[in-house]
């Protein structure tokens, strides 16, 4: 082989050396460091925007087709074959008529319906975003749980090597030697499930942006409280989605009641027609006819019915009402309890580095000779014990904080914490779409 031909080849080797590291630049630039990144590879993977622009298609085509007239009804009739025989020809054709507005109502629940697409849209948006929320609080909930095992093995390792080097010195017995290993031990196996619950809540992070190997790791500096619970919820409230939906739906409930009380009325159909008699020996005769067909609303006209769904209207306003003023009571509810919850995690915050102190102290104390094996194990079971009821009224806090921006959506914590809840959210809002355009008036 020549040397320019060497030469060729190792430039187009190291060319495609080049082209293969392009993506993993790009995958650098795409990886997950906090909680917007992480909704923008959702966003993306799930194509909530190209599902918005769909749904909101299927909404103007609704639109459109509420415009349409009903299609006219066409018939032809011939009496008599035979050319010796009188010959008679009918042609027809009958187009009902929306003298009382049918089809004007029919727009106005379509232009409704697309008004509560357009309203929905906003609130399948923010309750996607709360789902990815709880799902990244969780795995941020889950680093901080190691962080604080992590610690904790710290002290205990340094328990077990002071209890090794006084047990080797003759200061301790054997058994209070092996309580301390035993007790590390312990603390490794709650740390390791604490890496198991870890690994668990990265993949359900990772898996709402379509990907099976956990690719992100986040380092919580410090214990992560839901204060920004109050401004999420606060903004909801203000958008007002709920109370515009529900005036929405009352607007429409009226449309419909007036939709039944249109289609009580007798709806006259036109009729046109042309008959042509051929007879033998006999000129043709054409005769042409035109006629209003007006059925007699005699035994039903909806004298039920109508009722029936003003009873309906105010119960669903009755009901929309209430549900309001139980939401704004039950978030204040929620909301002060978080409060509590708040003072309880600071009380503990100063708990835990008076702990730490006395551990340390403790610590030095036994290496002197002065405190006991059981000394030390008390005030490292303190430490550890503050440590986690500070991680559990962490984890509470979030629950009540999720829970509360859940109730300012219009939804609960159940639906969102739920491990299909994502998927769930879509097949809700396909089903939503399809009612309401099978709502629309025929």
């Amino acid at each position: 082989m020549s040397f320019q031909n060497k030469t060729f080849i190792s430039q187009w080797i190291a060319a495609g050396l080049l082209l293969l590291a392009i993506p993993n630049v790009n995958a650098s630039t795409n990886a997950v460091t906090n909680f917007q990144d992480a909704l923008t590879k959702v966003q993306q993977y799930q194509a909530q925007s190209e599902l918005q622009t769909q749904r909101r298609k299927l909404a103007t085509l609704n639109i459109q087709n509420s415009r349409l007239w009903q299609n006219p009804v066409f018939s032809i009739e011939q009496n008599g074959f035979d050319s010796s025989q009188e010959q008679e020809l009918s042609i027809g054709i009958s187009q009902l008529l929306d003298v009382f507005g049918q089809r004007k109502i029919n727009q106005k629940i379509a232009t409704l319906s697309e008004q509560q697409l357009q309203l929905k849209e906003q609130l399948w948006k923010a309750q996607g975003e709360l789902i990815v929320k709880h799902v990244w609080a969780q795995y941020i909930l889950s680093e901080t749980e190691k962080a604080i095992f992590a610690k904790q093995m710290k002290v205990s390792q340094a328990n077990v090597d002071s209890a090794k080097k006084r047990y080797q010195a003759g200061s301790i017995a054997l058994v209070d030697y092996e309580r301390a290993q035993i007790e590390h031990l312990d603390i490794q196996r709650q740390s390791q499930q604490a890496l198991l619950t870890l690994q668990t809540s990265q993949r359900q992070l990772s898996s709402l942006w379509g990907e099976t190997q956990v690719s992100f790791k986040i380092q919580p500096k410090n214990l992560v409280w839901p204060s920004e619970i109050g401004h999420a919820v606060e903004k909801n409230i203000q958008q007002g989605w709920l109370e515009k939906l529900y005036i929405l739906n009352l607007q429409q409930s009226h449309q419909q009641v007036e939709l039944l009380r249109v289609k009580s009325r007798p709806q006259p159909t036109l009729n046109l027609g042309m008959t042509q008699t051929k007879a033998p020996l006999q000129d043709n005769e054409t005769t042409v006819a035109l006629g209003v067909e007006i059925p007699l609303n005699i035994f039903n006209r909806q004298q039920y019915v109508i009722p029936m769904a003003e009873r309906q209207q105010q119960l669903l306003n009755q009901m929309q009402q209430r549900e309001l003023k139980q939401q704004i009571l039950d978030i204040a509810n929620r909301l002060n309890e978080l409060k509590g919850l708040r003072q309880q995690f600071d009380a503990i915050a100063t708990q835990i580095q008076l702990s730490e102190k006395v551990q340390s102290r403790t610590l030095q104390g036994f290496q002197a000779g002065k405190f006991s094996i059981t000394d030390m194990q008390q005030t490292s079971l303190l430490l550890q014990n503050l440590r986690v009821s500070q991680l559990q009224i962490l984890k509470q806090a979030w629950k009540i904080g999720l829970s509360i921006e859940a109730l300012s959506l219009g939804t609960s914590y159940e639906d969102i914490s739920q491990s299909t809840a994502y998927t769930q959210l879509i097949k809700n809002a396909f089903a939503e779409m399809q009612n309401l355009i099978n709502g629309q008036g025929e």
